[in-house]
């Protein structure tokens, strides 16, 4: 699923979109500084009940230290998780999960998405949580963690 509209219309469409952010009082809530980024990446679904499975090609749009921008052409579901990869020249440069906070239509057939880094569900495995339970957004139990040592008593 290649973007392939025309290379100077969707330059010309993200920086309407830059423009506007620019004005957007609500661009002034972001915790972290976002950074204009023109790139490729990918995204893999890591949804244990999703039936996607092909890769969704991606365009970056910006990067900030709390999450990503891009452009792709699926409407991508709001609070679905995803690994993104960061492609630079044809070759992974590195990878981190996702959950997507935004989705919207800015074209006919793509979409503007914005994405919240998380953290790995493995690890969340491993810290005692249940990985099922990564999408609720309230506060949870308190999980006593078990040090490596105390694992296998």
């Amino acid at each position: 699923m290649m973007i392939q509209p025309d290379p100077n219309a969707l330059l010309e469409t993200l920086n309407e979109l830059e423009q506007r952010r620019q004005s957007n009082v609500h661009s002034t809530m972001r915790r972290f500084r976002r950074f204009v980024v023109r790139g490729d990446g990918v995204l893999y679904t890591v949804e244990q009940n999703s039936i996607e499975d092909a890769p969704v090609l991606i365009q970056l749009r910006d990067v900030g230290r709390g999450g990503v921008g891009f452009l792709c052409q699926a409407p991508l579901e709001v609070n679905s998780t995803w690994r993104i990869c960061f492609v630079n020249q044809g070759h992974m440069i590195g990878h981190m999960p996702i959950v997507i906070r935004h989705s919207q239509e800015v074209e006919a057939g793509v979409y503007l998405i914005g994405a919240q880094f998380s953290i790995e569900t493995g690890l969340l495995k491993l810290l005692g949580v249940d990985p099922l339970l990564i999408h609720e957004d309230e506060g949870g139990e308190a999980v006593e963690f078990e040090s490596p040592d105390e694992m296998g008593d």
